[in-house]
């Protein structure tokens, strides 16, 4: 796509996971991400009897190379079109690694793909009981497809209505948390979902969020923008 770049960086949000019971290889762990955008209230998510987003939990931390490599022979081998990467999942002080899914045809297909990741030379994670009763850290490294609107702001090129604003600096988790509080209760529009991330691009590493919002108009991404500006060196002095 014409004035795109491909750039490689994470997000870090957390989320209320479910896991899934059918529909898997026996005593194995896959998590369910049936509600992508939790913090946008504008439309309705219901299940889908296509999964938008699994994590196949892995027994021990596997190399982001190594997962694009199974993505590629297992597209090739089944003639499908799915987008694997790294997850970390932090479940109190427990951490568990994965790879996540998207694009896959069904349910059915998870554990044609589980065994697939097996023969590949994963191996899962098995007999392991995870606690669901509260939100979970996830943190995915991806490809970023992206376009600048305006310096700093920028729209997702494959994903509609999805946007990333580069922040000044690095924020930790708490101080995300609590001046994108301070900002959705004084922003003029807060129908919008928010997580944190980076990018790697132009030999640095670039600090930013992402958004996402039906009919995000661009004054509205760079009033958001303005007001984390504002909000961020403040508060880190503290």
């Amino acid at each position: 796509m014409k004035n795109t770049r491909e750039v490689v960086g994470h997000i870090i949000k957390e989320e209320q996971i479910s896991l899934l019971k059918h529909q898997i290889l026996p005593k194995t762990v896959v998590v369910n991400i049936d509600h992508p955008f939790p913090g946008f209230h504008g439309c309705d998510f219901n299940f889908s009897s296509k999964p938008r987003s699994i994590i196949i939990l892995t027994s021990q931390l596997y190399s982001w190379a190594k997962i694009l490599r199974a993505q590629a022979a297992y597209n090739k081998e089944t003639d499908s079109k799915i987008n694997a990467s790294f997850a970390k999942i932090l479940i109190g002080n427990s951490v568990y690694y994965g790879i996540r899914v998207k694009a896959l045809d069904s349910y059915e297909q998870i554990p044609e793909l589980q065994k697939k990741l097996m023969g590949y030379g994963f191996k899962l994670l098995k007999n392991k009981i995870l606690k669901t009763d509260k939100p979970v850290s996830i943190k995915i490294s991806k490809y970023f497809n992206i376009k600048m609107l305006v310096e700093n702001i920028f729209a997702d090129a494959c994903v509609e209505n999805m946007f990333y604003i580069e922040i000044p600096q690095y924020l930790s988790w708490e101080n995300f948390r609590k001046i994108t509080m301070q900002i959705k209760h004084n922003v003029s529009n807060n129908n919008y979902d928010v997580v944190k991330g980076i990018f790697y691009k132009d030999e640095t590493v670039k600090d930013m969020i992402r958004l996402y919002k039906s009919k995000m108009s661009l004054e509205l991404l760079q009033e958001i923008k303005q007001r984390y500006e504002k909000a961020i060196i403040p508060h880190t002095k503290h």
